[in-house]
């Protein structure tokens, strides 16, 4: 059955980075069919005197497959005017799953999937998918495949090269994966199975984005000259490079801190200057968030979880973790506990690793030895890892899109456990906040354009994005006013304010800040 709706009164924001103008909009179904001065009647009428009507905004860099499952209202994130996320990020994707390694990988997601008891009644994609699309989504998902997950499917934790029937099979799971819909591949190449890997084994693996046309995604390695690296890799790829969360992956490295404008981004105008297709997101805060045993020596993991739980007991072992974080020395009061799943640990939700040292009376290594056993791997951290300052200067940069690199969570139930990262609710309306309408950084047709054309350009997305008749009808109307964010690190779990209506694919989703229940997303 056909439906409309007409917006009237509307002050569009097209998503192109042209001056606003006024006009109304008509949905017919889910596409836009009108944008003029429209009288006819609508199935529902929405007066948005007052307000911005812009393109659905979309999040380049998400971990929406860890937990839609278990919220298919996609709550934290369409309230935040979001229409579209990408998922299966930072290598990490809930897919590949082989029958050999796939405790292996369900263990190592645990702490990401925030305790939904999830039946894993899926191997590949395509089965992900179904599953998705039998419960029903309210966001769209762009999905990527990550190379940790295929690494794992195929490898386990072993900490060496793959031989050559095992390149074969990561190749497989990849053109699997490619064909069954992927965008593309994302690395994790900062933590385990990820920095296992070398350079020529991604190349390898390039030769299947080639063939069917994939995007290259990287959380980069950890060491300095990781942005260079990216860089040569994507020289030798021949693929799209996009380079996650650019904030956290070189904004924490001390010796660029306030040089960023000299360093970072010259790199990456060189880099695009030689014909490299390479681009970044940025989430808009100093702080990040993964799993706690980010903590735990690289070393450790090899094995996998359960492994890493065991040799943690061992005396010696302690002992070499207490010299590395001597030698490092890593500041554990900037390394916050986010969620743990035990009930006797809740206590310490939010607190910083150094605080529930001196709390338990431990030192350290002992603390974070127990807070790993005790939740058995699954808790998550947040890192404050730069400034400001850092945070801005790479923000403003043409080729750098804003991102959550967040999870969908909800306020209520095993997703409104612990304090995650406020991100997840209000990165984009902060973004907004934040950088046009308290720094000035940018205007707000510049900013739109970047959470909205910029990114569906980016992904391949040629229906969505800008406002235009035939385009898909994912529409978000703001109170350029009152848009703000609310979620703190003290209180993430709060929606933005100034968020009116939410529309997707034609589906009125968000009305006056409510849910309304609304499945209209399409896997894509």
């Amino acid at each position: 059955m056909t439906h409309s709706i007409l917006i009237k009164n509307a002050t569009i924001i097209d998503g192109t980075g042209a001056p606003w103008y006024k006009a109304d909009i008509a949905i017919t179904d889910d596409k836009i069919t009108g944008i003029g001065k429209i009288s006819e009647n609508a199935d529902k009428i929405i007066d948005a005197r007052g307000s911005i009507v812009s393109p659905g905004w979309i999040d380049v860099h998400n971990h929406a497959d860890h937990t839609i499952l278990g919220n298919p209202e996609a709550l934290s994130y369409v309230h935040q005017g979001v229409t579209t996320v990408t998922m299966g990020n930072c290598g990490l994707s809930m897919y590949p799953l082989s029958e050999e390694h796939r405790s292996d990988l369900i263990e190592y997601m645990k702490p990401f999937t925030a305790g939904i008891p999830f039946k894993y009644d899926w191997t590949n994609l395509e089965e992900f998918n179904q599953r998705v699309s039998e419960i029903g989504t309210s966001i769209n998902l762009v999905p990527f495949v990550g190379h940790g997950s295929i690494r794992i499917a195929t490898m386990g934790f072993d900490n060496r090269a793959p031989t050559d029937s095992e390149l074969q099979q990561m190749k497989k799971y990849l053109e699997e994966s490619m064909k069954q819909g992927g965008y593309g591949m994302s690395t994790g190449l900062g933590y385990p199975p990820g920095l296992y890997s070398d350079n020529s084994e991604l190349i390898a693996l390039s030769e299947v984005l080639r063939e069917y046309s994939g995007m290259y995604s990287t959380h980069m390695r950890g060491e300095d000259g990781n942005l260079a690296d990216t860089i040569n890799l994507g020289r030798a790829m021949k693929v799209p490079v996009e380079v996650s969360h650019l904030g956290s992956s070189c904004g924490s490295r001390m010796n660029l801190r306030g040089r960023h404008e000299q360093t970072t981004l010259k790199e990456l105008d060189d880099a695009r200057k030689e014909g490299i297709d390479i681009t970044a997101d940025i989430y808009p805060y100093i702080a990040g968030s993964s799993l706690l045993s980010q903590v735990i020596p690289d070393w450790l993991h090899e094995g996998g979880v359960q492994r890493m739980l065991e040799r943690i007991q061992e005396p010696e072992v302690q002992a070499r973790m207490a010299e590395e974080y001597e030698e490092l020395g890593r500041d554990f009061s900037k390394i916050i506990v986010s969620y743990v799943k035990s009930t006797g640990n809740k206590d310490i939700e939010g607190m910083n690793i150094a605080a529930i040292a001196e709390k338990w009376e431990k030192n350290i290594v002992d603390t974070v030895c127990k807070l790993m056993t005790d939740e058995k791997g699954e808790a998550m951290n947040i890192t404050f890892w730069g400034t400001e300052e850092d945070v801005n200067t790479m923000i403003k940069h043409p080729a750098v899109m804003p991102c959550s690199d967040g999870w969908i969570l909800a306020p209520t139930g095993p997703l409104g456990a612990g304090k995650p990262h406020p991100r997840c609710y209000g990165a984009f309306p902060r973004y907004i906040d934040q950088y046009v309408k308290q720094k000035h950084l940018f205007g707000l047709e510049e900013a739109i354009r970047r959470m909205t054309s910029m990114p569906a350009t980016r992904l391949g997305l040629q229906d969505r994005g800008i406002i235009r008749e035939g385009m898909k009808a994912d529409i978000t109307v703001f109170n350029p006013e009152t848009i703000k964010d609310t979620a703190t690190f003290s209180n993430p779990h709060n929606y933005p304010t100034g968020i009116d209506y939410v529309i997707i694919n034609g589906k009125p989703t968000v009305e006056q800040e409510r849910h309304t229940g609304a499945l209209a997303g399409e896997i894509l």
